[in-house]
């Protein structure tokens, strides 16, 4: 029987629903060969802000038999899944700084990578991909504890005041609503300003999300 070691490794993604789906393959020397352990973490960070981060949950070696074939199969199989950090902002700053000294302005890695990503799915699908994904890109640049306050109000309209909104105090307020996302109101009986969130503040949410999750 013939014995194949696959010098691929493959990563299969735990949905919140449950479902599993093959994400990616990386070859090991690609990976400098290792394998990734439960804990590590792999993010997508393409181009500008927002970044989706995957922990490993699953580690698999699998030895599949094919008595037909007269094969034996040997290759990983990394199960990861999708998690929220709050300080992802913040880290997705440092990648893209990264990114545009060390890759963008380095014309070997660009064509090499370039030449990789044609092979698999076509430069030209991913081109569009990004082009549709910067249609929903986040335009006020909130900083991470702002998105923070500002998801905090949305999630709690009853929590007006400075006082009730963990993280706010009302320099951060007013930097809020001079972008829009937020309004001022009439002051509480004590003594404080109320605020809300607007329309705008709920859709740049949504852009946040829209972008920072977006599935190539």
């Amino acid at each position: 029987m013939s014995i194949i070691v696959d010098d691929k490794v493959y990563f299969i993604e735990r949905q919140k629903n449950g479902a599993y789906w093959l994400d990616a393959s990386f070859s090991l020397s690609d990976l400098g060969g290792t394998v990734p352990g439960f804990g590590d973490r792999y993010a997508l960070a393409i181009h500008k802000s927002g970044t989706a981060i995957a922990e490993v949950v699953g580690r698999y070696f699998l030895r599949h038999i094919d008595e037909a074939a007269g094969l034996e199969w040997y290759v990983w199989f990394i199960v990861v899944q999708q998690i929220v950090l709050q300080e992802q902002h913040d880290l997705f700053r440092i990648f893209s700084t990264v990114y545009k000294e060390d890759i963008r302005g380095n014309p070997v890695k660009q064509k090499l990578a370039a030449k990789n990503e044609s092979e698999e799915r076509g430069f030209e699908y991913w081109e569009e991909q990004d082009r549709e994904r910067e249609k929903h890109a986040p335009i006020h640049g909130l900083d991470a504890r702002e998105e923070r306050v500002l998801r905090f109000m949305i999630a709690h309209p009853d929590c007006l005041t400075a006082d009730t909104i963990p993280e706010a105090g009302e320099k951060t307020l007013e930097m809020l609503a001079k972008v829009g996302v937020v309004r001022p109101g009439a002051k509480a009986s004590r003594g404080m300003r109320e605020w809300s969130v607007t329309d705008e503040g709920r859709a740049e949410v949504k852009r946040i999300d829209t972008y920072r999750h977006w599935k190539f």
